[in-house]
């Protein structure tokens, strides 16, 4: 959790085929991404968070440049700072190993959880990947079930299938 003394800045970027994709950035990176939802319900999720708003554009321009250019196909990795203060544990170290999965590839919830520390834990990986606060930089929709089936998606599986299709992986060849 936050505390009013962490200042973000908040942006948006709009995809044709997505919708709006929000993002709120601080002093340490990234500090939420959410999509498929309104400014009011994103800017009452970061008061919860506990954090103020503040402007910046300063902050958010590399955030929304680099998520423009990976929905317009030109970038297939995030070189960008995350905030992860707020997250512990196992939780944390799930989202760490998320985070380095290649554009393009998909893991399994099992092996999010051995990577992390958790042999055996992949519904504690399932958990962690429904927490993620970086949608799309941390890329939880990559993360499938061992059976090849594509899995949950915080954000709703058509968006999960949208990213997957769109980094080129063939869902015909998943099960589900």
């Amino acid at each position: 959790m936050g505390n009013r003394t962490t200042a973000v800045a908040f942006d948006k970027i709009s995809v044709k085929e997505f919708g709006d994709v929000w993002f709120a950035v601080g002093p340490k990176g990234i500090w939420r991404i959410e999509f498929d939802t309104s400014q009011l319900d994103f800017l009452e999720r970061l008061y919860d968070d506990g954090v103020s708003i503040s402007s910046g554009k300063r902050l958010t321009a590399p955030v929304r440049h680099s998520l423009a250019a990976y929905f317009a196909g030109r970038n297939r990795t995030f070189h960008l700072k995350v905030d992860w203060s707020r997250l512990e544990g196992f939780t944390r170290r799930a989202l760490q190993v998320c985070a380095r999965i290649p554009y393009g590839t998909v893991m399994s919830y099992g092996e999010i959880a051995a990577r992390a520390g958790s042999p055996g834990g992949a519904r504690a990986a399932g958990n962690a990947m429904g927490k993620n606060p970086f949608a799309i930089v941390v890329p939880c929709h990559r993360v499938i079930n061992s059976d090849g089936s594509i899995g949950g998606y915080g954000g709703g599986l058509r968006f999960k299938r949208f990213l997957l299709r769109m980094e080129g992986i063939d869902l015909d060849k998943m099960r589900g």
